[in-house]
């Protein structure tokens, strides 16, 4: 039986998180990955400069022959996913609405923190979400602009550099009645063990998760019970994406990146 062609991707390697529960939770499909690590992050980029990367993110994933694509990072899911939606005639799926539903059903206080790149906190997306699913929350957004670099560049959650970054962002929140996190970006649940020891009894949110859990809810997807496979496709090349990966996630190993020039789409 032909598998269901599925594009995923994101400004680096934090997009193989929501991959990762793609994968876990859905079997059977041809996934192409592309991660742009010739331009990540995306978070601190204008509105106008993310969408023209996204639109040739789509573009490329358009000329794979996938018949649905899934955005993986949470910048562009909150700055132009209705733009590449309005665009483009597959169905594309952004981070966002499943992980405002879930934090909403989660919290017992009402108090919800969202971690995300500058662009992603300004735009607000997730507190529109959130006060769209349920009203009356309170939500306090936080950007983390320092998170991305450090993870792309291999420091670890237990390095003390990382670790003061966190103290850094979160303390605002540490002693307040926040009950529920949500790593409002993709490259974030790399140092979930980091903000959970910081921030003890809050229950962090994985947006991967979250949407990779309704994924066949909005997509449909034939049915096939073979391991899911995946191309994987980056726009520079980048050790710490391919070590990364196969020291954290375990779906699929990347063992073979293959290097595209994305200007070209």
């Amino acid at each position: 039986m032909e598998r269901t062609k599925i594009g995923v991707f994101d400004s680096g390697l934090g997009g193989l998180t929501v991959l990762n529960e793609i994968c876990k939770y859905n079997t059977g499909l041809e996934i192409t990955y592309f991660g742009d690590t010739a331009r990540v992050p995306y978070g601190s980029r204008t509105p106008e400069t993310i969408a023209r990367y996204a639109e040739q993110d789509v573009r490329f994933l358009l000329s794979r022959g996938v018949e649905a694509i899934v955005i993986a990072c949470g910048t562009v899911s909150a700055t132009c996913l209705d733009r590449l939606q309005s665009l483009y005639r597959i169905p594309i799926l952004g981070v966002i609405a499943p992980a405002a539903k879930e934090a909403a059903n989660m919290t017992k206080t009402g108090h919800i923190g969202v971690l995300g790149t500058k662009a992603t906190v300004q735009s607000g997306a997730y507190a529109k979400e959130l006060e769209r699913v349920r009203s009356g929350l309170t939500i306090t957004g936080i950007a983390c602009p320092l998170f991305v670099p450090l993870i792309e560049n291999g420091f670890s959650e237990r390095d003390p550099i990382t670790e003061l970054t966190i103290e850094r962002y979160l303390s605002p929140i540490r002693n307040t009645d926040t009950d529920t996190l949500i790593l409002g970006c993709t490259h974030y649940p790399f140092l979930a063990e980091g903000i959970g020891t910081y921030l003890p009894g809050v229950k962090l949110l994985n947006i991967g998760t979250a949407l990779a859990k309704t994924l066949r809810e909005t997509i449909p997807i034939r049915a096939c019970d073979e391991r899911s496979t995946v191309s994987y496709f980056v726009s520079d090349d980048d050790i710490a994406f391919q070590t990364i990966a196969n020291a954290h996630l375990d779906a699929i190993a990347a063992t073979d990146l293959k290097k595209i020039n994305i200007e070209a789409y």
